[in-house]
């Protein structure tokens, strides 16, 4: 199973911008950029940034699971964090994708199962790789938008929730007709497919 935090659209920068406002070797005399404050939120969460050749490890699973947990194995939070704006007349936009070890556990039962703590885990990370896929969505987007800075916010927001809308669906489907990893073969199905979507996308890798 997988928690997916809701997108960060680019209305929500504003909010998260005061985070920024201490970062190391930046004069206070102006405002954070873009990158600066979305490097504090990640940071503020002690973050992982998704990147190819960095694959989870249950070491970085962080927090107890809860008692409340039921038969969940494991559970991974993950967030997209985004922003777009104009300076002057120039576009600038980032999105990350971003695993949060505070927030993901897992069961120390599956730890003792090398089949299960194998199974477990590829589970978890297409889960985190599906969430990148939509990331790149949303960078291809950004990237081919026409005079973006004749744009409204909303415009822009609007995308944001639709790639999010879109992403929260396919990981509700990933973990239904895979059984949360139970099964092999859709569980084989869906890793190959993720695969092929982040290699489709790779020009949107960053």
């Amino acid at each position: 199973m997988s928690l997916r935090l809701p997108i960060a659209a680019a209305a929500a920068l504003a909010v998260i911008a005061g985070c920024a406002a201490s970062t190391p070797g930046r004069s206070t005399n102006r405002p954070p950029t873009l990158s600066e404050t979305i490097d504090a939120q990640i940071a503020q969460e002690e973050a992982i940034v998704w990147a190819p050749r960095r694959l989870l490890t249950w070491s970085d699973f962080k927090m107890n699971p809860p008692d409340e947990a039921g038969i969940t194995a494991a559970r991974t939070a993950y967030r997209i964090i985004d922003g777009a704006h104009c300076v002057r007349s120039k576009f600038e936009y980032r999105v990350v994708t971003t695993f949060r070890p505070r927030e993901s556990w897992v069961r120390l039962s599956i730890l003792r199962t090398p089949a299960d703590n194998t199974r477990a885990l590829r589970h978890e990370q297409t889960h985190f790789d599906l969430s990148e896929v939509h990331a790149r969505r949303l960078r291809r987007y950004f990237s081919e938008l026409m005079a973006p800075c004749n744009l409204a916010p909303g415009d822009l927001n609007s995308a944001a929730d639709r790639i999010g809308r879109e992403e929260k669906a396919a990981q509700e489907r990933y973990d239904s007709e895979t059984e949360n990893g139970r099964n092999v073969n859709q569980q084989a199905r869906w890793d190959k497919e993720v695969d092929g979507q982040l290699l489709a996308l790779a020009k949107f890798i960053k």
